[in-house]
Order: structure tokens, then sequence, then C-alpha cells
């Protein structure tokens, strides 16, 4: 197994960043010393006080125009203060720290500061080469990041050996916006599609505080992040997540699958001749894959039933392999096919997109709205890898891989970059691209199942937390209290462990 430290670096991405060059050491330092969430969070209050008051000292008790504070505040020594958007990186970067990783700041401030001109761009890259996982946190600018970051992401993409070295390792992302919904998760969003677009694997937040798009946080004035508790144990499951990930994919680096990896590929969308399901047998074929077993489950034959949305879903806690929904008509997929889906390695949510609408055959909303009970029953897809797999004719426009990711993300799974091919006059223009990505997902795939495997039992659990839903959180702690609940988790446990002894080899 490998010992080495994995090291999760956190990128604070705004202008008004109080930490930067030494300041940067000393804040990791400060953080390796926080013992709990009280803690944490006085830390936060104090710290980003001073950095509101360095505005009034800086000039603007005197009223003196924002530009002019601005520039006597960059002038500081950078070794005290937070910004919202620090004090947001804290908190994932505390979590992460928690897992028992090691843990780095880079401020971008200087690095892409307010005159638009970039530089000391070769000392940011020394910052960042050796970082197995980047955790990003930056304001809301129009429901999108700050240029700091967005800069940061184009100089990630312009550098060959930095594009190298961060392929198949992990992301994720804080935001931090004036309001609850103030843009944060379409922020988070974007850069979700970014990252994963340069083979980042990328993550939300934890299970926790119910997994969806990365950590959010409420801070419109300076100095008030502290204060949005939600927003902070967000960014805290955000860094523990990064850091669980990272970890085991650098300790699974001594480790191989017995047998064949299981990809689970779900065809949602068709025309009525199969022109999707025909090309996505044509890749398959000649990728020749014999390490892998795909099941193909052509989803458009089958009846899908709408989600009801019961106010108590799912209908029991019960083990992962078992269905739990309400509805229970012979013939529905999901009563017929749940264990197929839950067993396997790694998804591809396939879609054939044409120009012409009128002879296509789709039931991903319906399939995607019923899988809300496997969502809700602790995760049953939890830390699966799963891409979007489109076939799309040029000029379709319809971005489904965008609706994908941001619905399977929510899962609790790791994000691939999607595989997409673009058909014209009935030939895929890009097919060697698509060829090429379609075989580093499964080797991604691979790599990630042997991740999951190596984990310990005890790190698995993935309860679901029902937030905002009052009966069903009446429900959880019933079967809490009665111990039902940990007879289902540790029923899973065992299984885990037969499955990790069985299909896990050491080299």
């Amino acid at each position: 197994m490998h010992d080495r430290n994995v090291k999760v670096i956190g990128i604070s991405g705004s202008l008004r960043n109080a930490r930067f060059g030494r300041g940067s050491d000393k804040f990791i330092e400060e953080i390796k010393k926080i013992n709990n969430f009280n803690n944490l969070q006085s830390y936060l209050k104090k710290q980003t006080k001073i950095r509101a008051q360095d505005y009034f000292t800086a000039g603007e008790r005197e009223g003196k125009p924002f530009d002019q504070i601005y520039r006597v505040l960059q002038k500081a020594k950078g070794d005290k203060g937070l910004s919202n958007s620090e004090a947001s990186l804290a908190a994932g970067l505390w979590g992460a720290c928690n897992e028992g990783v090691d843990i780095g700041h880079v401020g971008l401030s200087i690095y892409f500061p307010m005159s638009g001109k970039s530089k000391n761009l070769i000392k940011l890259k020394k910052k960042i080469i050796d970082a197995d996982a980047l955790l990003i946190s930056g304001p809301v600018y129009f429901g999108d990041r700050g240029s700091p970051i967005h800069e940061f992401i184009e100089f990630l993409s312009s550098d060959p050996e930095l594009r190298e070295h961060f392929r198949g390792k992990v992301y994720a992302g804080i935001s931090v916006g004036a309001k609850r919904n103030g843009g944060q998760e379409t922020n988070l969003i974007y850069q979700i599609i970014d990252m994963s677009n340069l083979n980042m694997l990328t993550l939300g937040n934890s299970s926790s505080t119910t997994s969806q798009y990365g950590g959010t946080v409420v801070a419109g004035d300076i100095g008030s992040a502290w204060s949005d508790e939600y927003g902070l144990d967000t960014a805290i499951g955000t860094g523990e997540r990064v850091a669980n990930v990272a970890k085991s994919l650098v300790n699974s680096q001594d480790s191989e699958l017995k047998g064949k990896l299981r990809v689970g590929v779900w065809v949602m969308q068709d025309t009525k001749d199969k022109t999707g399901l025909e090309y996505l047998q044509k890749i398959i074929t000649e990728a020749n894959r014999n390490d892998v077993e795909f099941d193909i489950i052509d989803v458009t034959e089958e009846k899908v039933a709408r989600c009801i949305a019961c106010d108590l879903c799912p209908t029991h806690h019960a083990p992962r392999d078992e269905y739990a929904c309400i509805i229970g008509t012979k013939d529905d997929f999901f009563v017929k096919d749940h264990a197929r889906l839950v067993n396997t390695d790694a998804i591809l949510m396939m879609s054939y997109s044409p120009i012409d609408r009128s002879k296509l055959n789709s039931v991903y909303q319906r399939f995607i709205e019923r899988t809300r009970y496997i969502r809700r029953a602790n995760y049953g897809f939890s830390e699966l890898l799963a891409a979007p797999f489109v076939i799309s004719e040029i000029n379709a426009n319809q971005n489904l891989h965008i609706r994908m990711l941001t619905s399977l993300v929510r899962h609790h799974t790791i994000l691939h970059h999607p595989v997409i091919a673009y058909k014209h006059e009935n030939e895929i223009i890009n097919y060697e691209y698509c060829m090429k990505q379609f075989n580093v997902f499964l080797d991604s795939a691979i790599k990630t199942t042997c991740a999951r495997l190596l984990r310990e039992s005890s790190e698995i659990d993935t309860e679901y937390n029902p937030l905002g839903y009052i009966i069903s959180k009446e429900r959880n702690k019933t079967d809490k209290d009665t111990g039902k609940m940990n007879k289902i988790l540790e029923r899973d446990r065992i299984l885990y462990v037969s499955e990790r002894n069985t299909r896990l080899k050491r080299i």
C-alpha cells in the first residue's frame, strides 16, 4: 500500500484574499490546530472580523473610494484575517485534514491581480504540481465564478504538464454568494463541467449534507461567512469527500481487480429504429475490452412509471439490493431490474440526440426522477464512476449531457468526462477521440472501483440526511432508535467486506 502523504490543495479565488505568501503557510498551521466545529467557527469569526476591520482601517471609515482602500490592503503582509471565500475554504480544508491528508493553500489574487494581467505563473505551477486533489473556493459573479478562478482553470487547460498531472485527480468546489440562492449552484455546475472536461474526477459535497454540487456558503457583507453554519457544514463535507476519494485512489495503486469490471450502460433515449444502440454496440465491440463486462439495458423499451413524490421515500429502509419504492406494478422497469441497476461498478448513461425529435423515444426524465428512492435509500450508487455517453447529431443542441452530470452527482457518484460522439451524414466525425475517451473512462472506472473496494467498511456509510422532509426525518429517528438502521448498515458492511475480499487483489 502506498503510504505517502495525500495532498489536497485549497485554492481561494477572491480578490479580497487576506492570505498569501508565508501567510498561506500560517493559514494551514492554524487550521491544523483546530479540534472541533465550535473552535472552527470561533476561529472563522475572529479572522473574518479582522478582515472586515482591515477595510475600516484602510480608509472605509473616512469614506475613501473602494479602489484606494483596496490598494492599501494589497500592501499588507498577508498573514492574518480571512475573506469570506477563504473562511469557506478553511472549513473545507479542515474537513479534509480531519480525514488524515496533508493540506495546502494558494491564494489566486497575487497571481491574477486586479490589473487583469497574470504574473508569477511558474511559481503558481510549482505550488500545485504535487497536488492529488484541488478544492476551489470563490465568490459568485452573475451566477458564475470570479475571473481569478476562470483564468486559473484556463491556466490549467493551457499547460500540457498540468493537464497530464491532473488527469484522474480529484476536484470539488465551494461557492460563496450573498444569499442562499445567490448563484452558488450554477457556479459549481459550470466548474464541474470544466474540471471533468480536464479529465479530473469531480465530486459534490458529502452525504451528510444531502450530496449536491459542493459547498454553498451565504456571505454578502465582508466578515459574515462564519455565521452560516449549514453552509460551513457543506464546505466541511466537501473537504471530507475530496480527502477520502483522493486518499483511496492513491492507496489502491497497489491493487487490481479480480475478474472483470462491471459497467452498466443504460440507454435513456433513442430513435425508434435504434440508431443510437447500433452505434453504441459498434463502439463497445471495437473497444475490444476483455477486462470489462458491459450490461446494456435498453430502458427505452421498458415501462417506466412516473415518480409520484411520496411523502415517505423510500417506503422502508432496506439493504442496497432490495427494492424500496411504493410503485409495485409488476412490469415496471424498476420493480423488475432494481438489483441489476445497483449491481455495477460504473455507470454510462447513454442517449442518442437527433435533430428530428418526431421519431425519438426518451425515458430519461422519468428514469432519473424514479431513482429518487435509490438516492434516499442511503445512496445506492455511492462512489460509482458515472458519465454521460451521448451520440449527438450536429445541431441537435439538446445538451443532455449537462443535465445528466448534474443529476448523477446528486447520487453521491464520482463524475467523469462525458463521452460525446458527434454524428454528421451517418458518420461519427470525432470517432477516434470518442473511442479514446471511452477507454479513458473504463480505465478510470477500474481505478475508482479498486479505490472503493479498498475503503474500510467503517468509512463507506452514506446515510441519507432528509433535510427539509419532516416525515422522513421522524421515520429515520425511529429506525435508529429501534436499531433497525444499524442492522441494515451492518448487513451492507458485511456484503461490502465480502465483495472486497472476493474481487480485490493486492499486488
